[in-house]
């Protein structure tokens, strides 16, 4: 993959549209970063689609349940939260081992610290910024970030290719995955309960329409 932030070599002085045209490469390069959850068409969700996606959820839910956070920087946030994928790509984590989960967060470092050093320093401070984790905003976007594959699997049904991608068990060995998840989650983020109680809400969704439960 090429750098995300270059020069241009055709004589453009304008540092603007320097800046217009390496964000413009970096758009694109994001675009085909390709996640686990399908589409109703069987087509993978982009990055892209997906920051879109989270974006539109966590203004809604800051503006109706958590009117203190500041939804323009949800917004924000919501952008930029998986640019460090442009260097990693997506990684499943649904029934990833722990020594495959140190890679990741390895590769991630390192990727952030890429980005930091190549991105325009708008966007370089924003990702530095959600990656503290010391914001609201960045918190409740990283937390609501965890909601988007189920809702996208639920709509998706049987194009979601669950079962292809992880192969089949039972839906008690399921459910007691995802609690596990829904546990360190709880407590992660106990500052958003009604976030916390959603993802519950939803994972059960999940595993009734993977199931037809």
């Amino acid at each position: 993959m090429s750098e995300v932030y270059t020069e241009t070599t055709d004589g453009l002085a304008d540092s603007y549209l320097t800046t217009l045209l390496s964000i413009g490469n970096l758009s694109v390069q994001f675009s085909d970063v390709k996640r686990a959850p399908r589409y109703p068409d069987g087509s993978r969700e982009s990055d892209v689609e997906h920051s879109f996606h989270l974006g539109l959820s966590a203004i809604e839910l800051a503006s109706e349940h958590y009117p203190d956070l500041n939804v323009g920087l949800v917004a924000q946030f919501s952008l930029i939260h998986d640019l460090p994928e442009l260097h990693t790509g997506d990684v499943r984590t649904y029934d990833i081992s722990d020594d495959d989960r140190q890679k990741k967060e390895e590769a991630e470092q390192q990727a952030i610290k890429r980005l930091l050093a190549d991105l325009p320093p708008g966007l370089s401070d924003l990702l530095r910024r959600y990656e503290e984790q010391i914001e609201p905003e960045a918190r409740f976007v990283r937390l609501v970030d965890k909601l988007m594959p189920g809702v996208i699997n639920i709509i998706a049904s049987d194009a979601s290719t669950f079962f292809e991608d992880y192969g089949r068990e039972t839906i008690e060995q399921h459910r007691e995955k995802v609690a596990n998840k829904s546990r360190l989650l709880a407590i992660m983020f106990p500052e958003f309960p009604i976030i916390l109680d959603l993802h519950l809400e939803l994972v059960e969704a999940v595993a009734r329409s993977l199931y037809k439960a």
